[in-house]
């Protein structure tokens, strides 16, 4: 790694008005507390009482930055430095750069108070796409939304040709632009560019240009599909004349969508089990996307009462209000969260166990599964609207189940790792792309004011609408019904299983000793039913849907398998549960790393109030100052510095401590996601 002064300049890979070079930058950055006008490094935070964490002032200055031009990396120790580092290659190449920084929202927060920032995407506040500077031609982009992976792993996961150091730089010392580091770490720093170096390069391989790399992960699935259908006039055409933009059908769809089922069955809650097996149901999404039929017309309004009202051909979007519903079973599913109104209800885990009443909007698939699982005095459909139930466009199944043949293909191949990570990445990004959140919240950001999140006006929405149902691409409602398929899979099991099941997530099932098998046995058996029926009308060769490895095994999409036993399993809620397998302590909570693990000794200690603490997990919290103050800092060899940065994320321990057991929490949703709905008094 060279100065920055040592920069003589370099060859652009120009194509037309973009520079094709390969940039990265990061910073490293040191988080301090100011208490009572002292010092101190921000891992003493743990050992304050409540009072003076609340009273302690957190900020961070960046000490050192590198930017790679190619494979050669120069550091600089100021944005000074930095600033005059631009200019210097903005004389050699004056066109349009794109630097690619992994995890960009973290550096952004000290950029902006050194650049002026001409415009930003972003899905939510902070969390920054990409970010354009405006007294340089130069856009910064993240490489951690184009991977879903952390700069750790990335390595691995593309098999990369380097790997980020790990352990040569310790944290929790106070540095500073002065502080003078070793060749140890300096060459930490640098290998953290050269990690995002050789990821881009191997994704040029496909692109060609750095522009040209989608911003998302499943950006880049999504752009694969496109090029295939854009040109087809069929296809878009299919498409448009199913896209809904009437403000009341496109309000429900909204409102009837819903993730994965996560819950834990109440009656083994803080309870040490044995020999728990559990299967996984195999890519539960695509499955449903390949087989079941979907909303192919535009909803129109219809008149239905009941439920054998319903037409099988045709697909319902249904909003109903019911009255002294009560759950027949163990297991609990309609999710409180998901109600428009509700009335003296109890609660588990976020699922209703019973209520005087609840105002509701269901796809036909929910409906119906809710009349089978809850007693139910009545029930009042406010309004229902009926779509065409098809096949979804036979391209783009074929187009999900080549994806599959692939990643199995590739699977465990040597000399295929890449093809395999490529392939299984964007097959796992096959469902997202049905509900890309193309009509969010505006997010702004001003180099004053800085960042506003704003509603977006029903004019704005029907006109975002409009244009996806131009370009005849997707159909949010096939998004919809994807997830009210996948989770009707999986929980008309649940209901098979009722008491035997422990726990439950998505597409997984954790079931106590003793459970009927053949109610998995069954229902695989049906699933290759289906798929040989779905195959033989579709004219499509069964092997796609049950591919065959290296090793000659098959793979039948949709499929529960069997994962193993656990010696012992103890749950505390969603997302919160601890197994013990060959004497190994494994536990999931949501916000611990896996690392937390070794806070226990035993599966009996994952009880309420169990510290998660800062020491075994280094778990940290981001706290974001936008007005930090000036202030001299003694580095660790004790050199003093005046630090300025006017904007930062100081990183603080943090430990976690386990939720008491029934104070279960509700389906984690991403705000990114939360898709703007038309003001009804605005319709």
């Amino acid at each position: 790694m060279k100065y920055w002064t040592e920069y003589t300049g370099h060859d652009p890979q120009c194509v037309k008005k973009i520079d094709n070079t390969i940039y990265t930058f990061d910073i490293e950055s040191t988080s301090y507390l100011i208490l009572d006008n002292q010092i101190l490094p921000a891992n003493a935070y743990e050992e304050l009482d409540q009072k003076d964490k609340d009273r302690s002032i957190k900020q961070a200055t960046m000490y050192i930055w590198q930017l790679s031009i190619n494979a050669d990396v120069y550091y600089g120790r100021t944005w000074n430095e930095l600033s005059q580092f631009l200019s210097l290659i903005e004389s050699y190449s004056p066109k349009k750069k794109i630097i690619f920084v992994h995890n960009l929202s973290f550096e952004f927060q000290f950029l902006r108070t050194q650049f002026k920032i001409k415009s930003v995407t972003s899905r939510k506040s902070r969390k920054v796409m990409q970010a354009e500077l405006e007294d340089f031609n130069i856009t910064f982009r993240c490489s951690l939304y184009m991977t879903n992976c952390s700069l750790e792993h990335l390595p691995k996961l593309f098999n990369l040709p380097v790997d980020k150091k790990v352990g040569d730089l310790d944290y929790t010392k106070l540095r500073h632009s002065k502080t003078v580091l070793t060749d140890k770490e300096l060459g930490y720093c640098e290998y953290d560019c050269l990690v995002v170096y050789e990821y881009i390069k191997m994704e040029l391989q496909t692109y060609k240009r750095v522009d040209r790399i989608p911003l998302t992960s499943t950006g880049q699935v999504r752009r694969e599909l496109h090029e295939k259908l854009d040109k087809d006039r069929k296809y878009r055409h299919e498409v448009q004349d199913m896209y809904n933009i009437k403000p009341s059908v496109y309000n429900l769809l909204v409102q009837a969508f819903a993730g994965g089922y996560t819950h834990a069955n109440y009656i083994y809650a803080d309870e040490v089990l044995k020999d728990i097996d559990s299967y996984d149901e195999t890519s539960a999404y695509p499955y449903v996307m390949c087989t079941e039929k979907f909303p192919s017309s535009i909803f129109t309004e219809c008149n239905i009462k009941t439920v054998d009202d319903m037409l099988p051909s045709m697909a319902y979007l249904l909003k109903i209000k019911f009255h002294n519903i009560k759950c027949k079973y163990f297991n609990n599913f309609i999710s409180a969260s998901k109600c428009l109104n509700i009335k003296k209800h109890r609660i588990d885990n976020g699922r209703i166990i019973e209520a005087e009443e609840i105002e509701i909007v269901l796809t036909d698939v929910d409906f119906k599964f809710i009349v089978d699982t809850y007693n139910i005095e009545w029930y009042e459909i406010e309004s229902a609207y009926c779509s065409t139930y098809k096949y979804l466009p036979i391209k783009f199944i074929n187009f999900i189940l080549d994806k599959y043949v692939n990643k199995t293909q590739f699977k465990g191949v040597a000399g295929k790792e890449l093809e395999y990570a490529k392939e299984k990445s964007k097959f796992n990004s096959l469902y997202g792309m049905t509900v890309t959140n193309m009509i969010r919240d505006e997010v702004d950001y001003d180099n004053t004011f800085g960042w506003n999140e704003r509603e977006l006006t029903n004019t704005e929405i029907y006109d975002k609408l409009t244009d996806e149902k131009e370009k005849g691409f997707l159909n949010f409602a096939w998004g919809v019904w994807v997830t009210a398929y996948a989770r009707n899979n999986l929980l008309r099991r649940v209901i098979d299983l009722d008491d035997k099941v422990v726990y439950c997530d998505t597409d997984s099932i954790k079931v106590y000793a003793g459970y009927d098998k053949s109610i998995f046995d069954n229902y695989n058996k049906s699933v290759a039913d289906k798929i040989k029926n779905v195959a033989s009308i579709l004219n499509i060769p069964y092997e796609k849907y049950n591919p065959v490895d290296v090793k000659g095994k098959s793979h039948l999409l949709g499929e529960f398998t069997y994962e193993g036993r656990y010696d012992k399993f103890i749950t505390q809620g969603a997302k919160k549960y601890c197994v013990e397998k060959d004497g190994e302590i494994e536990i999931t909570v949501s916000g611990v790393p896996k690392s937390g693990a070794k806070c226990l000794t035993s599966v009996d200690e994952f009880r309420d109030d169990l510290i998660f603490d800062y020491k075994t997990t280094n778990k940290l919290t981001a706290m974001y100052n936008d007005d930090e103050i000036p202030i001299d800092i003694l580095d660790l060899k004790g050199v003093k510095y005046k630090v300025e940065d006017k904007s930062g994320v100081c990183l603080i321990p943090c430990s976690y401590r386990l939720g008491k057991a029934y104070e279960y929490a509700d389906l984690l949703t991403d705000n990114s996601s939360k898709r703007s709905i038309f003001n009804d008094q605005g319709i």
